[in-house]
């Protein structure tokens, strides 16, 4: 092989360069050596044709060989950088199908109380953020769980003994409902008369009749809309560094919602290193409305990519951002009750929950939008809302989409129903974490004999349905190293369910999990072809791990950890010693 160069101490890995005497051949052509290589890697390509692999190499930013280590050493001159990862596991990039990553994530503003059981620390992280913070800015932020503790909502009464003089707005880790101090109900105007949207609530005290500090749904907006928008710049210097908190989880892709502008800040202005699939969510609207509402759509996807074409970032860097669906939504979450259910629900009976989106209405959009050639993802969780969407994708099954229509979230559906997601191309976009999370709640609102619908990744995979992972940050952890392992393990992190695996039989395989978290993310693009897997000619996006992955898959997986984050060749990435 030659002589070694240099070595740069890398965690979990050597990084070398080394001078090399033979190149390899693709057919009958000599390739010119390699910018990179990576040797000595357990590495997963979730790519069919070459499963598992020992090395690959780079150039100009994608993959241009993968094989053995002697056919990739034999790639390298004396500027090749050499990866040796040691045995260690090697992946795509991985590509996050639902998110929220935003410049006013609760990572970089206001307070995170994400994992956190214990409501008295809930209180003494929020009586920090209020002295860090200063005088007259709201406290925001939140991912509190209620539901890990002892199901009972916090109130404002608790807000008010540690901070009653500044006003504080704290969404739910799921995101469907908020918590604020009096200031802030006494600011918006907020009384238990207040009206609100469809599917909205104010949680009142049943023995005062007073609002408690909980808005549901919809409601939310009377607090949430009178919160001062953050400066641009902090905003978007906000984003610029949840980028980066993303790369450090091994993420080079993001299924996006919301936030558009500060992400075309970054791809003119900045480094950008995700790519970003946009989508926009769509205002509520009904008849000739609607029509301008998809005009709109349609300009801003034009205008987003003439922006980034503008800036010739991409062909350095390959794919960075496109508006490429449009975000709808039906119902709420299960954990509030505002879950759209066939049945009733266990613990509130006569309530089934109340469509955010008529099912008349919905049809309505989705046959507006499709006719335009704008996929759909549409936010379901309840069966009953879930079938819905369905219904609203098989009335516009004749408009063609260039890209696959999807449902969010699927947490229950009848068994009925999920053949109709082949049927209709309709993709499935999961979160792992919502299952292990919501263990200790599901059972009670649905009862047992319901459990079966709920979370059916294995099902869906068997009826040969696109399975596509994701996080829906900040409602649940960003790595997706987490999330595989609640796909493959399904044991809530809080010992719900005695620690064992809940519903088992709907559990995914180590490689299932991770082709849903890479390539799938990949299929519904524009870009499956360039992203997703370590193929020839693919945009070089991987990650290198700490470790080995265990064969067959225990709890070691779980003392994993990304070690550096590639993305179009260039190390975007490092763990710190």
């Amino acid at each position: 092989m030659g002589i070694v160069k240099r070595v740069i101490h890398f965690p979990g890995a050597i990084v070398f360069a080394i001078a090399a005497v033979t190149v390899l051949l693709s057919g009958n052509s000599a390739m010119a050596a390699a910018e990179l290589i990576v040797i000595n890697g357990d590495i997963y390509t979730v790519n069919p044709t070459t499963p598992r692999v020992e090395a690959f190499a780079v150039e100009n930013g994608k993959f241009i060989a993968i094989g053995t280590n002697a056919q990739i050493r034999a790639l390298a001159d004396e500027n090749t950088v050499v990866i040796n990862a040691q045995g260690n596991t090697v992946t795509p990039g991985f590509i996050d199908g639902h998110a929220h990553v935003g410049g006013n994530s609760p990572v970089v503003a206001g307070v995170d109380l994400s994992y956190v059981a214990d409501k008295d620390e809930w209180l003494r992280r929020i009586e920090e953020a209020d002295k860090r913070l200063p005088e007259g800015e709201w406290l925001t932020g939140g991912g509190w769980d209620h539901t890990v503790i002892d199901g009972i909502y916090p109130n404002r009464q608790m807000l008010d003994e540690v901070v009653p003089d500044r006003p504080i707005f704290l969404s739910h880790i799921d995101g469907h409902y908020g918590w604020s101090n009096s200031l802030a109900f006494e600011m918006a105007g907020v009384t238990a008369d207040s009206p609100v949207p469809p599917g909205g609530e104010i949680v009142l005290d049943p023995n005062t009749g007073e609002p408690t500090g909980i808005l549901l749904e919809g409601a939310q907006g009377l607090v949430g809309s009178i919160v001062p928008e953050r400066s641009d710049v902090r905003r978007q210097e906000g984003l610029a560094t949840m980028e980066k908190y993303a790369n450090s989880f091994g993420i080079t892709g993001l299924h996006q919602m919301g936030g558009l502008e500060d992400y075309l800040h970054i791809v003119e202005n900045g480094d950008p290193t995700l790519r970003i699939w946009y989508g926009e969510r769509s205002p509520r609207g009904s008849g000739a409305d609607y029509a301008t509402i998809v005009e709109n759509i349609l300009a801003l996807k034009a205008d987003t990519a003439a922006r980034v074409q503008a800036t010739e970032k991409e062909s350095e860097a390959g794919p960075l951002l496109e508006v490429g669906f449009v975000k709808l939504d039906n119902d709420g979450v299960l954990s509030a009750h505002t879950a759209v259910l066939m049945e009733g629900y266990r613990d509130r009976e006569g309530w089934k929950g109340e469509y955010t989106t008529s099912p008349g209405n919905l049809k309505m959009q989705v046959e507006m939008l499709t006719a335009a050639g704008l996929p759909v993802a549409i936010h379901s969780i309840g069966d009953a809302a879930v079938r819905a969407s369905l219904d609203a994708f098989e009335a516009a099954r004749e408009n063609v989409v260039p890209f696959p229509n999807r449902i969010e979230h699927i947490e229950l559906v009848e068994a009925s129903d999920i053949a109709r997601f082949k049927a209709l191309d309709v993709v499935a976009s999961m979160q792992p974490n919502h299952a292990t999370n919501s263990i200790g709640y599901v059972p009670e609102r649905v009862g047992t004999y319901r459990e079966t619908r709920a979370y059916v990744w294995k099902s869906m995979l068997d009826a040969d349905v696109p399975l596509v992972f994701g996080a829906d940050y900040p409602t649940s952890p960003l790595n997706p190293l987490i999330q595989i392992a609640d796909a493959v393990f399904r044991v809530s992190p809080f010992g719900f369910n005695n620690g064992e695996s809940w519903h088992p039989e709907q559990a995914v395989s180590f490689t299932e999990a991770l082709h849903a978290y890479t390539q799938a993310g990949a299929d519904m693009t524009a870009w499956k072809t360039r992203t997703g897997s370590i193929a020839i000619g693919k945009w070089a996006d991987f990650v290198l791990l700490n470790g080995k992955v265990p064969v067959p898959m225990d709890e070691d997986f779980r003392t994993l950890a990304v070690d550096a984050t590639y993305f179009a060749g260039r190390n975007v990435y490092t763990k710190p010693r």
